[in-house]
C-alpha cells in the first residue's frame, strides 16, 4: 500500500513538471510563442481582490483538459498585479501592457495574440464556464 502512495505521487509530481507554466515578461512570452509557432495567452490577474480572478485560473487554467490544449496551442503569459509591488519596472511595463490589450481594465481578462502580437481574441466575463465551454469558446473565436 505504501509503495502504491508512492506510485502515485512521483506520478503526479512528474505530471506537475510537463504542465505548462505561466510567464510573466510579454516580449519573453512573444519570442517563445514564435519560436514554438504558437499563439500567446494573455491572462490579466489580480488575485489578491479578484475572486474571479483565482476561479478562473483554479477552475479552467489548471485543468487537464485546458493544459493539454494549451501546451499544443499557447504560451501563457499572466500579468498579475499582486506580484509587482516591489519591482516598478516590471509594474511599469506591465501598465503599458494593460494600455495596449486591457484599455478597459478589467480583471480577470484573456486576451489571445498572434505571432504579430495583434489581438486574435479577447474574451468577456468570465461566468463560471466548465473547462470544456472556455476551450469551445477559445477554439470557435481565435483568428489567425
Amino acid at each position: 500500500m505504501k509503495s502504491m502512495l508512492s506510485l502515485m505521487l512521483l506520478c503526479g509530481s512528474i505530471m506537475n513538471s510537463n504542465a505548462q507554466q505561466w510567464i510573466r515578461d510579454l516580449d519573453f512570452g512573444l519570442k517563445e510563442a514564435a519560436q514554438q509557432n504558437k499563439k500567446v495567452l494573455l491572462f490579466f490577474s489580480v488575485p489578491e481582490h479578484c475572486d474571479t480572478c483565482v476561479k478562473l485560473e483554479q477552475k479552467v487554467f489548471k485543468s487537464p483538459e485546458f493544459l493539454a490544449f494549451a501546451d499544443d496551442n499557447y504560451v501563457m503569459v499572466k500579468i498579475d498585479f499582486s506580484y509587482q509591488q516591489d519591482d516598478k519596472e516590471q509594474l511599469q511595463k506591465n501598465l503599458l501592457i494593460v494600455e495596449k490589450y486591457n484599455k478597459d481594465g478589467f480583471f480577470p481578462h484573456v486576451v489571445v495574440l498572434n505571432k504579430e502580437a495583434k489581438i486574435a481574441l479577447k474574451t468577456g466575463v468570465y461566468n463560471n464556464e466548465t473547462p470544456q465551454e472556455y476551450l469551445s469558446l477559445l477554439k470557435k473565436n481565435t483568428k489567425s
